[in-house]
């Protein structure tokens, strides 16, 4: 995408290019890419972050992520939260419990725009902590721009579409990075399964947008859902995993270590 295009004939080209052949993608296109959010990235163009989008990495509901260059013709990846259609009450009730954005307000653009915000700063204390996770590269109003993971700008696999070779060491990994983001990062993820793990191979967290302070009140019932989702997980692959609340009190400090304790049952 030149920096020279208006926003009305990036449109008007993407409609004339591909959108006839696919009405619902035109649909998606024009939904992520209205006025300004194409102003966003025409911004991020002129600071030099970006210079061309390549496609589509992957979509979700509230935002879609896609593959990037920079000027160097370096990947990145590029997520893009959609203003329109975002569920910004549900955005509005995770964050507000967050201690970092009790202050914000209920409005949709903003409650977007600290979404994303948060996301970046989430990524941020995860890569100070040495936590396996996509660097941060900058965040602005609804576009996140983030390290790339990926080959031959193809992206890695989730864990959910290629199963771990070697679950027991694979669980054991992410479980770490659980507990280094909770006492070293000082967060919970809040959303994370199969489907928000990249393997590779080695277990990368992604997808922190829903990721909190552990000052949040709702904070631990979230870290008892991911373990649970982590368990139940790879108990499919007979890894002999601890007790979910093993695991918790562990991740919190209060006993030793329990990945010494399901090495010990196998």
């Amino acid at each position: 995408m030149p920096a020279s295009y208006g926003y009305e004939s990036f449109i008007r080209e993407s409609k004339s290019e591909k959108m006839e052949k696919d009405s619902e993608l035109y649909k998606v296109v024009a939904e992520v890419f209205d006025k300004s959010t194409l102003m966003t990235l025409y911004h991020l163009i002129n600071k030099g972050v970006l210079n061309e989008l390549c496609g589509v990495v992957s979509t979700g509901k509230e935002a879609n992520v896609f593959l990037a260059l920079d000027r160097g013709g370096n990947p990145l990846a590029l997520k893009i939260y959609r203003i329109a259609t975002s569920d910004f009450r549900t955005m509005f009730r995770y964050l507000v419990g967050d201690p970092r954005f009790r202050s914000i307000r209920k409005d949709r653009r903003h409650v977007v725009y600290e979404w994303a915000s948060r996301e970046y700063k989430n990524l941020l204390r995860a890569s100070e902590a040495g936590i396996p996770a996509p660097k941060p590269i900058c965040v602005k109003n609804n576009v996140l721009a983030m390290e790339f993971l990926g080959e031959g700008n193809r992206p890695y696999p989730r864990m959910r579409d290629h199963p771990p070779e070697n679950p027991k060491g694979t669980f054991k990994k992410l479980f770490s990075s659980v507990r280094a983001l909770y006492q070293k990062a000082r967060l919970v993820h809040s959303d994370l399964s199969e489907y928000n793990v990249l393997l590779t191979p080695e277990p990368v967290l992604i997808d922190f947008s829903m990721a909190t302070d552990i000052a949040n009140p709702m904070a631990e019932e979230w870290l008892r859902r991911d373990i649970l989702n982590l368990v139940k997980y790879f108990r499919k692959f007979n890894v002999p995993t601890p007790d979910p609340e093993e695991l918790i009190a562990e991740i919190r400090g209060e006993r030793g270590s329990s990945s010494e304790t399901a090495q010990a049952r196998t």
